[in-house]
């Protein structure tokens, strides 16, 4: 019987582990804009998932609706402990009454241009690899 509630209680100390250090580990920028929902961890990767936060000069706006979310987008961050990190993003879709038109926030701080990484991680292997074009490690 002991042996069950400490294998519940390792378990519950794992997940909020997990969460601690997505925090730890997530720019401040990223933090104040998303929230950790879940993280999940693999023998080769620690994913992270991302929902987006309601704008509070959204809400102020009888116009505009929420339309829930976009389908998530995978970026690759910097690894940790040789374990691929992945950010699962999930953005926040709007409605303009007004206009009739959907749309997203603006936010350029998660991902570099053209790829699927972070901009620090990306910014990291251009600097290391240049513009070569070959496999990366955690890529």
């Amino acid at each position: 019987m002991g042996k069950v509630v400490l294998n519940i209680y390792l378990c519950c100390m794992n997940t909020e582990g997990l969460l601690l250090l997505a925090q730890v580990v997530l720019p401040s920028d990223i933090l104040n804009r998303f929230t950790i929902t879940r993280v999940e961890s693999t023998e080769s990767d620690i994913r992270i998932f991302l929902d987006e936060r309601i704008d509070d000069s959204i809400l102020s706006d009888p116009n505009i609706e929420s339309k829930g979310f976009t389908d998530s987008v995978t970026v690759r961050d910097f690894p940790i402990r040789d374990k691929g990190v992945d950010l699962i993003v999930r953005r926040r879709r709007w409605y303009n009454k007004s206009t009739s038109k959907s749309f997203t926030l603006p936010f350029d701080g998660l991902k570099a241009d053209g790829v699927r990484y972070s901009k620090e991680f990306a910014a990291f292997l251009k600097e290391v690899y240049g513009d070569q074009t070959y496999d990366l490690p955690f890529a």
